[in-house]
């Protein structure tokens, strides 16, 4: 059985759920969101290892149940592990009594989960350690990445330090780049200074005071590269823009935007496969800028990042190969890849 953390009406999972159907596999999606009001769990441990129950495994077994469905735990040989939603906790709950059956929740469905002896593409944990990017940083230029001069500071002089020593910088957030007010949401976009606007700014600049903020050293491009890294197969597109809002980040400008399918130089590769090793991930959308003399600079790599437009957009088989990764032969019970 593979199961599928993420919701079933996700167009990934849509897609990896028809590859593992032409292979003659068994799946299943299970999403978070039902829990607690339309899934069941009953999760049990034993003194004793008891019969099914693989080496190096949690040891949970039990069953989930959910829409008629069940599911026993020892069943499960592989997960792929795409953006399950959150809890929906019954209706008439005071705030502090969410906040706890939410943590209750998080803690025990996700810990039951998290226990399985499966193959996992990838597992929450390493995801979750990979989203913190000063550490993702680190880990990428310890596994022979390229990556651009970076501060990570609250103090504004040293902002202006920073650029007098390497001129033009960008300005981006350190998490998720969402910020809630009204009622709606609102998406951060990375942002770029030169000198002289670091020089001249005053009260904005001195805002850099309220928390952590990440400086880079501005990259010339001659185009972006998105490589989607499934196991030991590399997907990569470059990304040309056609505005200047593009230029600074594609993500704000998709109707200006040209996709190419290009080849990963060696050393790049070899980059990516030692980054994925340490990091204990199957799977990572890295983010490059290729610049005029050739050279791939990383930006960063998303554990658990969007593929899908670009499958369609390029006619990558990606879903195919995170079905043969959740597939593959040689499972090992303890692993976390």
């Amino acid at each position: 059985m593979v199961l599928v953390l993420g919701q079933a009406d996700d167009w990934a999972v849509e897609q990896v759920g028809a590859s593992l159907d032409a292979r003659g596999v068994r799946w299943m999606v299970l999403d978070t969101a039902d829990f607690p009001q339309r899934m069941a769990l009953s999760a049990q441990l034993s003194a004793e290892p008891e019969a099914g129950e693989r080496a190096g495994s949690g040891g949970w077994g039990g069953e989930v149940e959910v829409a008629g469905q069940v599911l026993r735990l020892r069943d499960v040989a592989a997960v792929y592990y795409r953006k399950p939603g959150a809890f929906d906790l019954p209706a008439g709950l005071s705030e502090p009594e969410r906040r706890f059956c939410n943590a209750q929740a998080r803690t025990g469905v996700g810990g039951v989960l998290a226990s399985l002896a499966a193959r996992w593409v990838s597992h929450p944990g390493a995801i979750a350690d990979a989203e913190y990017k000063p550490r993702q940083l680190a880990q990428l230029k310890h596994a022979g990445l390229a990556v651009a001069p970076t501060l990570i500071t609250n103090n504004p002089a040293d902002v202006r330090d920073f650029a007098a020593a390497y001129g033009d910088l960008v300005v981006k957030p350190l998490a998720e780049p969402i910020v809630w007010e009204d009622g709606g949401e609102s998406i951060v976009y990375t942002r770029r200074l030169s000198r002289g606007d670091i020089e001249r700014a005053g009260e904005e600049l001195a805002s850099v005071a309220a928390t952590a903020h990440l400086f880079q050293v501005w990259q010339d491009k001659k185009c972006e590269c998105r490589v989607t890294a499934v196991g030991d197969k590399l997907f990569a597109v470059a990304i040309h823009a056609d505005s200047s809002a593009a230029l600074v980040d594609w993500r704000s400008d998709y109707d200006n935007l040209r996709y190419e399918p290009i080849e990963v130089p060696v050393q790049v590769r070899a980059g990516i496969a030692a980054y994925l090793r340490s990091a204990g991930l199957a799977y990572s959308a890295f983010d490059f800028v290729i610049r005029p003399d050739g050279q791939w600079i990383t930006l960063e790599a998303n554990a658990n990042g969007v593929w899908g437009w670009l499958a369609e957009e390029c006619d990558l088989p990606i879903a195919d190969a995170i079905a043969d990764c959740l597939t593959a032969t040689n499972l090992n019970g303890d692993s976390k890849t």
